[in-house]
């Protein structure tokens, strides 16, 4: 009984209105499709170097498809024996997403990015080798929001 005594008060101050503020952030992605009508079968990105193993004829590779998905892509990524895949989702500017895969600075490594408007390349992921391990990292982070007053 002690405890319900306690969780009265609590309740009382919890439900206690929000004023509302003039100004709000939404995110809008509204001007393109989410789902995709046409998927591409091949690949809509691609990369890929040989290793430095001189018996086997072994790569490098990272290509990206479409899935239904606008804004997400699959990422296959092959490292000698190891083939791997990882979910790449582009920020919503408003715009059809266009996705390239750039050399990278080292050896055995690539960015992932995306064109902007103007169609600069935006890097966005890195795959790289780095220890005979392979490792994918953030690069650079974006996001869009539009503020409205109310």
């Amino acid at each position: 009984m002690k405890y319900y005594l306690f969780l009265i008060p609590l309740f009382l101050f919890s439900c206690g209105q929000k004023k509302p503020t003039n100004q709000s952030a939404e995110l809008v992605n509204d001007t393109i499709p989410q789902i995709r009508k046409i998927i591409k079968k091949e690949a809509v990105a691609s990369y890929s170097e040989k290793t430095k193993d001189l018996l086997n004829n072994w790569r490098f590779a990272v290509d990206l498809y479409e899935t239904p998905e606008t804004f997400k892509y699959l990422a296959t990524i092959e490292y000698e024996t190891l083939n791997e895949t990882d979910t790449i989702i582009i920020p919503n500017f408003g715009i059809q997403p266009v996705v390239e895969i750039q050399r990278g600075e080292q050896p055995l490594s690539c960015i992932i990015g995306f064109q902007d408007k103007k169609g600069a390349f935006m890097k966005y992921k890195e795959v790289s080798v780095k220890n005979k391990q392979l490792k994918i990292a953030t690069v650079q982070r974006y996001a869009r929001t539009r503020f409205r007053k109310k």
